[in-house]
């Protein structure tokens, strides 16, 4: 069982988004939200905050739980994405680390809309995080 914590960073109606690179076996090319799989023992709040230094260089200060998801052959729901709002962070402007993703980006409403997303489901949690914060 897979456990993944994903990190929607929402700035002035915007989302950040990362690119899965094209070698990446799950989803590759497909715009995703930071985040990746919680350790063994470890807390979900610890998860998010490591995937994100770890990913974009940045340090989620102000973030919360908003929907727990799984994709649709999930069906024994085995691995579950946890999704947190990121409201606050420290690290300045995020860039990328590693080579897990090919690009990065903000996308405000229209264009996260049209976004060819890693998990669809991401679209019911993260627009009415965009229209609230707009």
């Amino acid at each position: 069982m897979a456990k993944i914590v994903c990190a929607a960073f929402i700035d002035d109606g915007r989302v950040l988004l990362v690119r899965r690179a094209a070698h990446r076996k799950w989803c590759a090319n497909k715009w995703d939200l930071v985040g990746g799989h919680v350790e063994k023992g470890e807390r979900l709040d610890v998860a998010v905050v490591r995937e994100c230094q770890e990913e974009v260089g940045l340090t989620p200060r102000a973030f919360d739980h908003v929907a727990t998801l799984y994709e649709d052959d999930d069906r024994k729901k085995k691995s579950p994405f946890h999704v947190f709002r990121v409201s606050v962070w420290d690290g300045g402007s995020a860039r990328l680390l590693g080579h897990e993703h090919s690009e990065f980006a903000w996308f405000a409403i229209g264009n996260f809309l049209e976004a060819e997303l890693a998990l669809k489901a991401y679209r019911d949690v993260v627009e009415p995080l965009l229209q609230i914060n707009k």
